[in-house]
């Protein structure tokens, strides 16, 4: 769907509340189609709605059997809407500022409630879950010339300023 301005995606809300504008999981290709603006290049190509994974900038919506199961992105950095999403992105904004002890305490200014976990999936990486269901994903940045076994060695005894945040997802469950 083709709009006159672009959506705009607030983080401190999606953060609180999981609610990404008004699109929830579980939406189809359809609706989605009918109800949010068209997802990157979908001008160009149409093959783009056969597609599993759709883009708005480096923000990601992953479909199964055609239906909404992951709003994602690894690209906090340098986050970006595309050409359909205004994005008021709250401290994502100062990227300087994405240490692990940063965006807690950020969040607690909020009063969003989470919880810290070593991720199951990659090793030395730490995810919070929020109140919400939002997982936000840190991991250790490795340093110039360090080999892997120096890099395991401090991951050992790492503290909570090593760690970055890199990524974000909410998730079906």
């Amino acid at each position: 769907m083709k709009l006159k301005e672009k959506i705009v995606i607030d983080f401190e809300e999606f953060f609180k509340s999981g609610k990404f504008d008004f699109l929830k999981l579980g939406k189809t290709k359809e609706w989605i189609i009918n109800n949010f603006p068209d997802p990157d290049y979908f001008d160009e190509n149409q093959h783009v709605y056969k597609d599993d994974i759709w883009r708005y900038g480096n923000i990601e919506l992953h479909f199964n059997k055609d239906k909404l199961f992951l709003i994602f992105s690894d690209y906090v950095d340098e986050l970006d809407g595309g050409n359909s999403l205004e994005l008021k992105k709250w401290f994502l904004e100062n990227t300087d500022k994405l240490k692990l002890s940063d965006v807690i305490s950020e969040l607690n200014k909020k009063h969003i409630d989470f919880n810290k976990r070593k991720s199951k999936i990659v090793e030395n990486a730490v995810n919070l879950e929020l109140q919400s269901n939002v997982q936000l994903g840190f991991h250790l940045e490795e340093k110039e010339n360090e080999d892997n076994v120096k890099f395991l060695e401090r991951c050992k005894k790492t503290n909570q300023d090593e760690f970055r945040l890199s990524s974000f997802s909410l998730m079906t469950k």
